[in-house]
């Protein structure tokens, strides 16, 4: 009996990756940098700093060996957490090195203007990051009001003058939108197979990132990082793009089931998936999806809103650990992706 519940739950497995896999195949959209073979001394299968076009802001990014000009390759950005560096979480997350195809990886670096109290390199979540009705007084000993935050008007000091507020108010999307243009002004990039994924505030980045792009991904992946309440915002225009929010299940930082943590209050996991399941027209449910990802030392489990008429994909998938956690190196979010197989 146990052999055949193995059997089994192999089977569904097989099923789902050829089904994912065979959403993720749409027609491929060549990029600019498309034709032109690279120069000789041009970096490959290794990490290296590319500015933006006015040297203020760079990322790390990544080319494998099996690069091919002629051929669009998938573009996957991955945004680190506050107090996180591009470099660092780069090493921790080797997605290109992992995949089971080329793949191209950027790693922004997020910006520390800080001038009084510090809260570290961070991310511009819009209007959400000084929404008063979003904190209480125990998050005023880790606000801060940022250089240009000052400059917008936002706050006008630290502690409760930071109006919740705990990052830079540098454009971070016109950033990330520029990354996007400049790789695939350089690179072979497949335009329809743009991936964004972000951990704790760049997950939460995520989440403001497809609300203002919304026909720039193909998939997006917030890592335990959540909207704070009341800004669940889920445009009409994402009707192209699947969702897989990855989340620890202990996590006292950004608590999947939502609420207050830490003086902020966020919306739950599984609330933000139910407006997608909505848009997509999906399962109003959540049922199990079966991966070759599931149990291990974390125990991962996965839940989907199946049937979306969209032909999307609304995914959740929870493991044991901690704020900061993660269940592999990142395999679970690249097989979900159809970047790996098995």
């Amino acid at each position: 009996m146990v052999q055949a519940s193995l059997l089994l739950a192999c089977g569904f497995a097989v099923i789902f990756t050829k089904e994912i896999n065979a959403l993720t195949e749409k027609v491929v959209r060549p990029s600019p940098g498309c034709g032109p073979a690279l120069p000789d001394n041009f970096p490959r299968n290794k990490y290296f700093q590319h500015r933006s076009l006015d040297e203020t802001r760079e990322w790390t990014e990544f080319v494998p060996n099996s690069y091919n000009a002629s051929q669009p390759a998938p573009l996957l950005i991955y945004v680190h957490g506050q107090y996180g560096h591009a470099t660092s979480v780069a090493q921790e997350l080797p997605f290109s090195r992992l995949a089971s195809k080329p793949l191209i990886t950027a790693y922004p670096q997020g910006i520390d203007d800080a001038e009084g109290a510090d809260c570290g390199t961070g991310w511009n979540v819009g209007v959400m990051g000084h929404d008063t009705s979003t904190c209480d007084a125990a998050a005023f000993t880790q606000t801060c009001c940022y250089e240009t935050c000052r400059h917008a008007g936002l706050c006008s000091g630290d502690g409760k003058d930071a109006n919740c507020g705990w990052s830079t108010c540098l454009d971070d999307m016109a950033f990330l939108l520029e990354l996007v243009s400049t790789v695939s002004e350089e690179l072979c990039i497949d335009l329809n197979s743009v991936y964004l994924a972000g951990g704790s505030n760049g997950g939460m980045f995520v989440h403001s990132a497809y609300a203002q792009a919304p026909d720039v991904f193909k998939s997006v992946n917030p890592v335990y990082g959540l909207p704070l309440v009341g800004h669940i915002d889920v445009p009409e225009k994402l009707t192209e793009t699947s969702i897989y929010h990855i989340h620890d299940r202990s996590d006292g930082i950004i608590p999947a089931d939502g609420g207050f943590a830490g003086g902020w209050e966020y919306e739950s996991a599984d609330d933000v998936l139910a407006t997608w399941a909505s848009l997509h027209e999906c399962d109003e449910k959540q049922t199990r999806l079966v991966t070759p990802h599931d149990g291990g030392r974390r125990n991962a489990e996965c839940f989907e809103h199946a049937n979306c008429k969209t032909n999307q994909q609304v995914v959740k998938c929870m493991y044991d650990g901690n704020h900061g956690d993660w269940p592999d190196r990142g395999q679970l979010l690249l097989w979900l992706n159809g970047l790996l197989d098995g």
